[in-house]
């Protein structure tokens, strides 16, 4: 009982966000996907309308993305 499985974070990562010229890449830590946007949206300072393809992992898995930077 209690708080057993109730603050369960992943990790939400969206690849080819906001395509404009190259598609960037954001993350979040979060209990859900709802919470895992506001909380981009909120560091971004606005609404995001192309958020690219989702992909949640747990935390308890060792993972590594990276996007190159380009022009």
């Amino acid at each position: 009982g209690g708080s057993m499985e109730r603050n369960k974070l992943k990790l939400f990562v969206w690849m080819n966000f906001s395509p404009d010229y190259t598609g960037g890449m954001v993350f979040a830590i979060a209990e859900d996907e709802i919470e895992a946007r506001r909380l981009i949206e909120a560091f971004r300072g606005y609404d995001v309308s192309d958020w690219g393809e989702l992909s949640v992992y747990p935390l308890s898995k060792k993972i590594a993305r990276a996007v190159n930077g380009g022009g």
